[in-house]
């Protein structure tokens, strides 16, 4: 499968186009510092800096000017393409500054009357989207770029721009309106939540990374939100920040009762975590998690 992506890349230099990268820095193993180490980093822009996302840069999408397709890294990318690490997209003439915008203004998209985070530098959703819009609608997500090269999960497809150029707000979103396959829609909802932790629990979730890969720990809690049925994501999010406290981890108000309803475990188990936690708060010595005394006055 690699000769698509190297009859693509020939055929972008041979009509003399110039190369981006589109790279999603919570791919593993970072290839933002792998291309850094590899000196492929002279042009390049953060896409989440000087927008309201900036508290999020570290864990943002990326463009980055290639300059050297022939690199040693570029191959090793190409080859790789499960590790999800982005896109390669040509054009014309590409002003980092000017494509920065461009992606800048398509950085949202509204799901069920919520704002949130267009993955598009998830190789797998925009090959997807790509791939569904018509010869009309393309132009609008790809704008000045000629063509795109995805791994779609399964091979690589290139992807031409009928009519490239500006197309500045306020534009139609129609990529925005495509449901997505359950696989993808895990792995925007892990990426959302990985972002959510970085951005509210930076201190914790660092010191998560240090001792275990934090997609992992991310799947075992979705993995335990799916059994208890605590599909919202007020509830996902509450598994995720009590359990990134050591002395919560296994509190024993996490079991779940006899004949009670996910409703009612998330109740209590919310009610008993927060008192336990001002308590905690409020006394030096912590009380023992297996001998507090929930809001029924019982034993636990």
């Amino acid at each position: 499968m690699i000769e698509v992506a190297q009859d693509w890349l020939t055929e972008q230099l041979a009509q003399q186009r110039e190369l981006v990268l589109i790279i999603d820095s919570l791919a593993e193993p970072d290839p933002i510092k792998a291309l850094f180490g590899a000196d492929l980093m002279p042009d390049y822009v953060n896409l989440y800096l000087g927008t309201e996302f900036e508290d999020m840069a570290e864990v943002g999408p990326w463009l980055v000017r290639l300059h050297n397709p022939n690199a040693e890294l570029i191959q090793t990318l190409l080859n790789t393409p499960e590790s999800d690490w982005g896109w390669l997209a040509s054009a014309d003439h590409i002003d980092l500054a000017t494509l920065a915008q461009h992606w800048q203004e398509r950085l949202l998209v509204d799901e069920q009357e919520q704002r949130a985070l267009y993955r598009f530098q998830d190789n797998r959703v925009i090959a997807r989207h790509l791939a569904q819009l018509s010869d009309a609608q393309r132009p609008l997500l790809l704008g000045q770029l000629n063509s795109a090269l995805c791994w779609d999960g399964q091979a690589w497809q290139s992807i031409h721009n009928p009519r490239p150029g500006l197309y500045p707000a306020p534009f139609d979103k129609p990529w925005q309106e495509f449901a997505e396959p359950e696989a993808v829609t895990q792995a925007v909802l892990r990426h959302n939540l990985e972002q959510w932790l970085w951005q509210n629990h930076s201190a914790a979730t660092a010191q998560l990374a240090e001792t275990q890969p934090l997609s992992n720990w991310l799947d075992a809690q979705l993995g335990q939100a799916k059994i208890w049925q605590w599909q919202s994501l007020e509830r996902i999010q509450f598994l995720l920040q009590y359990q990134l406290q050591p002395a919560l981890i296994d509190h024993c108000a996490w079991t779940v009762l006899e004949d009670e309803t996910p409703d009612l475990h998330f109740a209590r188990t919310c009610r008993e975590l927060v008192k336990y936690e001002a308590l905690r708060n409020e006394n030096p010595v912590q009380p023992n998690a297996n001998k507090y005394q929930n809001p029924e006055g019982k034993l636990a």
